[in-house]
Parts: structure tokens; C-alpha cells; sequence
């Protein structure tokens, strides 16, 4: 599979300037294969099965099997930063809330389709069988929203802090929302209500945004020996 650097910010480029909506099926078709088998076991067959159109559809259109995986992945990635960026309308809050403006961001794309992005579920699958477009995902996606997400926990924890532990507390934040989306059966045996009830993204980032600020402020604390509140 190559490279493709100009994954982001602009869109792959179409062979030709008609056809949207066989692109626009072709893409709903591979995002579900896609997420049901990985990139490397979904077959191009059952894609163009899926959305009603011919083999050729695919080459024509992305030139590729690989073609198509890099335009999925680009219509995830931008809808989701389309629906939930990090930041908030107003930069003049105060700093809890821009700090639980962004863990909910974060929740959404995980584990909502606000969008219609499939963003989360594709990248799990991603990085249980990483492929090239990883790093194309990280350099272009995953690498500067973290650099946002970092310097609003840097502010949270203090200029104290060593670089490490802060982006050990990045980790945490993400990890706590990402295990809802790939520990949902290890979640549904220890604690079901969980899943059941209410909207999953919005109090999981409730719950991942008060647990993670007390947990800043201790490792504020720890460093700086006063435990301060914004």
C-alpha cells in the first residue's frame, strides 16, 4: 500500500468531476466492510456488492483498493473534526470548562456519529492492524489534535510538570474514552446499566472529564505543592 501524504487537509482527488454518488456509495459501503473486517481482509467484491455498483466502480473512481481506504478514512477524519473540534465558540471560558468542552469532543468522535463520522471504530481497527495510512493518520490527524489537547492539559497541570507525565495524562484522558468503544462486551458483563442507560458518548465524558480533572489537579499538586483550581 503507498503513502499518500495529500490525504490531508484536502480531499482525494476524483477522476473526473460527475459520479459523486457512486463515490458517496462506494464510501458508505467500505466504511461498514471496512470496520466489519479490517483494510486487509475486506474484499473490494463485497464493497461493490454492498453499494450496488460494478467491480470497476472502485478502480475508476480511487484507483484502488488502497484508494478507497485512504478516502474513507479522509471523510471520517474531517467530519469528525467538522463536528466535534476541541476547542470551544468562545476561547474566554474558564479553563474547567474549555478542559471538559474538549474531553466531550474527544467522546463524541469516539463514540458518536454526530457527522455521520465512523472516525473511532475505523481508527480501533486501524490500530489493531496498522497499515501505512497510520502514519498518514498521525502526522496529518492524530498528531495535531494531540498538540491541541496537550496544551490545554499543560495549562490545567502547570509549567511543572516534565513533558513525559504530560503526555502520560494525554494518554490517560484518551484511553479512559476509547476503552467504551473497545471494551463494550468487558463492559456489558461487569456493569450493563452503564451501556444502557442515557447517551453513552455524553456521560461517559462527564464522567471521563471530572475523574481526569481531579486527577490533574493532584499531579499539579504533586509538582507544584499547592493543589490550585482554575
Amino acid at each position: 500500500m503507498k503513502s499518500a501524504t495529500s490525504l490531508f487537509p484536502s480531499a482525494p482527488p476524483s477522476r473526473h468531476t460527475s459520479g459523486e454518488e457512486t463515490r458517496a456509495r462506494l464510501i458508505a459501503a467500505a466504511t461498514e466492510v471496512f470496520i466489519a473486517e479490517g483494510f486487509r481482509a475486506a474484499r473490494v467484491q463485497d464493497i461493490a456488492q454492498r453499494a450496488g455498483l460494478r467491480l470497476s466502480a472502485i478502480n475508476y473512481h480511487f484507483t484502488s483498493k488502497e484508494g478507497l481506504y485512504l478516502a474513507v478514512m479522509h471523510q471520517h477524519a474531517e467530519a469528525a473534526l467538522a463536528a466535534a473540534p476541541l476547542t470551544p465558540p468562545a476561547p474566554d471560558l474558564p479553563l474547567r470548562e474549555r478542559f471538559g468542552f474538549a474531553v466531550r469532543a474527544l467522546s463524541s468522535r469516539l463514540l458518536a456519529a454526530h457527522g455521520g463520522t465512523r472516525i473511532g471504530e475505523l481508527m480501533v481497527r486501524e490500530l489493531v492492524n496498522p497499515t501505512p495510512v497510520l502514519d498518514v493518520l498521525i502526522e496529518n490527524f492524530m498528531a495535531p489534535q494531540s498538540a491541541l489537547f496537550l496544551g490545554l492539559i499543560r495549562e490545567v497541570v502547570g509549567p511543572r510538570v516534565p513533558e513525559e507525565t504530560l503526555r502520560r495524562c494525554l494518554i490517560s484522558v484518551f484511553g479512559q474514552c476509547v476503552v467504551y468503544l473497545t471494551g463494550a462486551p468487558m463492559i456489558r458483563h461487569v456493569a450493563p446499566a452503564i451501556l444502557d442507560a442515557g447517551d453513552l458518548s455524553t456521560d461517559a465524558a462527564t464522567h471521563v472529564a471530572t475523574f481526569s480533572w481531579a486527577g490533574l489537579q493532584a499531579i499539579r499538586e504533586e509538582w507544584e505543592g499547592t493543589h490550585e483550581h482554575a
